[in-house]
């Protein structure tokens, strides 16, 4: 089962969207070869299911928006922190997480270590984040000269 499948089938265990969805594909793809307003595809695929499987289809379609926008988010959020130039990263963030890789405990409580290496290390996941997203823009741009 490929990722796509797996995620649908995860969504309310709705089948019946997928295969309309790919059924209207493939007839409108053949209908237009030159390219296919993706809408469309889902107008089409919507009017095959019924009353009730359209109503089944309604979480996973929830969820696909939300996660959509959530995407659209991010994305911005990456694209004004690309603009500038900026790191997430503290200065300290490399050695405080290399100490706590190599066993090396600092003289605080417990809690308060846990919460300086979460921050360090949420600061090290925010910036690997926005330097995939360097390069994809870098990329695009190179690809698009």
């Amino acid at each position: 089962m490929n990722d796509f499948n797996q995620i649908v089938s995860g969504m309310a265990g709705n089948t019946d969207l997928y295969a309309a969805v790919q059924e209207a594909r493939a007839k409108l793809h053949r209908e237009h070869p030159h390219g296919v307003d993706v809408a469309k595809i889902g107008y089409e695929a919507w009017r095959q299911l019924t009353p009730v499987q359209q109503a089944q289809s309604l979480d996973g379609l929830f969820v696909a928006y939300i996660v959509r926008l959530h995407d659209e988010e991010r994305a911005a959020r990456l694209d004004a922190a690309a603009a500038e130039v900026k790191t997430y990263l503290e200065g300290d963030d490399e050695h405080l997480l290399h100490d706590a890789l190599s066993g090396i405990r600092r003289p605080i409580d417990e809690e308060a270590e846990i919460n300086v290496y979460a921050s360090a290390l949420s600061n090290v996941l925010d910036e690997l984040d926005l330097l995939r997203h360097r390069l994809a823009m870098r990329n695009t741009t190179e690809d698009g000269k």
